[in-house]
């Protein structure tokens, strides 16, 4: 209430809990872009709201980080999610690349899947690329967490790039020292841009 904050992010997070309760695979792209919308995207909002930032603009700038960061986290869980019989990954995706969800596992990884891995890494990429734009149109200290959440995710994407797409055997991880590299890589950055 101090912060103005309405309460429709909080239903979508709520409604994505649920989600995650009945539904364990996603037909399409734009399937799973709403799903993406209630149980990424609210948090984006709430950061923005907290920072004293009411803006459709804004929000429709952070929607790309946050989306972009909870696919990298789907893309790094491929593994844990599959022993959950589980699958963030669109059908019609794995469909145009010829992947069929029942032949895979920690044994098996061929080029179709990794293709299709690769395809799907690059989408989080370009949605991460296009939220950088929100860093210099919010406050200071937002803008480092922006940043330190961008970086991360991007640094679990390459961390998948650099197991050639197989997240199978072993889940992608960025250690803690990376970790604290990147918090002082974005901080030196946005000390940069700011005098720039």
């Amino acid at each position: 209430k101090t912060f103005n904050i309405p309460l429709e992010p909080f239903w979508k997070l709520i409604q994505a809990f649920k989600m995650d309760q009945t539904k364990n695979r996603y037909q399409s792209w734009d399937e799973l872009l709403d799903y993406c919308q209630h149980s990424a995207d609210p948090v984006g909002h709430l950061f923005l709201y907290v920072y004293g930032h009411d803006n459709e603009e804004l929000r429709t700038l952070s929607d790309k980080t946050c989306t972009a960061l909870q696919l990298a986290n789907h893309w790094q869980d491929i593994s844990r999610d599959w022993q959950q019989n589980r699958s963030y990954l669109p059908e019609e995706t794995m469909q145009r690349f010829g992947v069929d969800w029942n032949r895979y596992g920690p044994e098996y990884v061929d080029e179709n899947w990794k293709s299709m891995l690769s395809f799907e890494v690059e989408r989080a990429q370009k949605l991460f690329d296009e939220g950088k734009k929100l860093w210099k149109l919010v406050d200071a200290h937002l803008a480092v967490d922006l940043m330190m959440f961008t970086k991360g995710g991007e640094a679990i994407l390459q961390a998948i790039r650099n197991q050639k797409f197989d997240t199978w055997k072993k889940r992608p991880k960025v250690s803690k020292l990376k970790q604290v590299r990147l918090y002082f890589k974005a901080k030196a950055e946005w000390k940069r841009a700011s005098r720039g």
